[in-house]
């Protein structure tokens, strides 16, 4: 199982609604472009509910950002084997259709 801790959802929130409203996007409008409902959006940035991975990857495509800077917040906080791990699963996303190419 995940270990919960390795994560902070609240500021993964933070981070969306952030860029969300710099975008100048309502929750409806980061919805459509992420293909789930504005109601999980805004479970997602009270981090009432965990987002998947395809969710983020979608979440850093609609809002022009990384996955890294999502979950991390910060390039520099990516330390030891995670930034390569966001490369990895960048590029392999980017293939498909999500995230942002670098």
């Amino acid at each position: 199982m995940f270990d919960k801790t390795l994560m902070n959802y609240q500021e993964l929130g933070i981070r969306v609604r952030q860029r969300r409203e710099e975008m100048n996007w309502i929750q409806k409008d980061l919805a459509e472009r992420t293909g789930v409902i504005a109601s999980f959006i805004g479970h997602i940035e009270r981090a009432e509910k965990i987002p998947s991975l395809e969710t983020v990857a979608r979440l850093s495509k609609a809002l022009d950002t990384t996955m890294e800077w999502l979950v991390f917040g910060e390039r520099q906080r990516c330390e030891g084997d995670a930034c390569p791990l966001f490369a990895d699963l960048e590029a392999l996303y980017s293939a498909y259709g999500f995230g942002r190419k670098a």
